[in-house]
């Protein structure tokens, strides 16, 4: 397969490149354009308006200054690749993107922009039992990136490429031999814990911090969350368009 492979960790991430030797190694022809630096949570940012520089920083390999679905717009929706790209795969990422994450994830809104220019998509994460406070260097990459190397045909072919439109998004726990793969019935609830500190720094100016403090998850049995803790390969498939929900309460709106 001819595959475009991107991440939100950063082209020099540990995982990705983990990914692409898997791949390689597997016969597939792999182009890597992924962001120049980590760009975790930026969920689906796009570039309309800057320009973006992209660096080659090896065989087939670019590093690009924007955004994970930037790297996706530039494999598909340009010249810039020499072949026609049968797949998008996004990862390996450094922590888990289950339910809730998925609004914030940028490895899985490039999985989801893939998706919706037609192009069969999958995200990949990792979750460590050190959680938040996991080092890249903590984790192990190999188990995933060779399950996904020899199954990448088959998790494709899970896709839908036509409207509502449909990734799939790929979830295990970093070290554990793969012994089992699990599709999941619900998605997981986050309840994230995150503050945000402020601090006056006169002249009515104030700085801001961020400050993640990780989160409590819900979820059944079949959930996304349960299946990855009960260390098995939880495959979710996941819508990429909104959907809504009838509003079935009558109002008199005034005019």
């Amino acid at each position: 397969m001819n595959i475009l492979l991107t991440n939100d960790d950063g082209f020099k991430a540990k995982g990705i490149q983990t990914l692409k030797k898997a791949l390689l190694d597997k016969g597939h022809r792999v182009y890597l354009i992924a962001p120049s630096s980590n760009r975790s949570a930026v969920s689906h940012h796009i570039n309309m308006l800057d320009s973006l520089e992209v660096k080659q920083t090896g065989e087939n390999e670019w590093s690009c200054s924007g955004y994970p679905v930037d790297c996706v717009a530039l494999g598909i929706r340009s010249s810039f690749l020499p072949v026609k790209v049968d797949c998008i795969i996004s990862g390996i990422n450094k922590g888990s993107n289950i339910g809730t994450d998925i609004v914030y994830s940028g490895t899985c809104a490039a999985a989801r922009q893939g998706v919706m220019y037609e192009i069969p998509s999958v995200a990949v994460s990792l979750e460590h039992e050190k959680g938040i406070k996991a080092l890249e260097a903590d984790y192990s990459f190999e188990n995933m990136a060779d399950f996904i190397a020899v199954n990448i045909e088959k998790l494709a072919s899970l896709c839908d490429t036509s409207f509502p439109y449909a990734f799939i998004n790929v979830n295990g726990l970093s070290g554990e031999k793969i012994t089992g793969v699990e599709f999941v019935d619900e998605l997981s609830q986050r309840i994230y814990k995150d503050r945000v500190e402020v601090t006056d720094t006169g002249n009515g100016t104030y700085s801001t911090q961020f400050r993640p403090a990780g989160s409590t998850t819900l979820g059944g049995n079949k959930s996304d969350y349960a299946i990855t803790k009960n260390k098995m390969v939880s495959v979710s498939k996941v819508l990429a368009e909104p959907d809504c929900v009838q509003i079935k309460t009558k109002i008199d709106f005034d005019f």
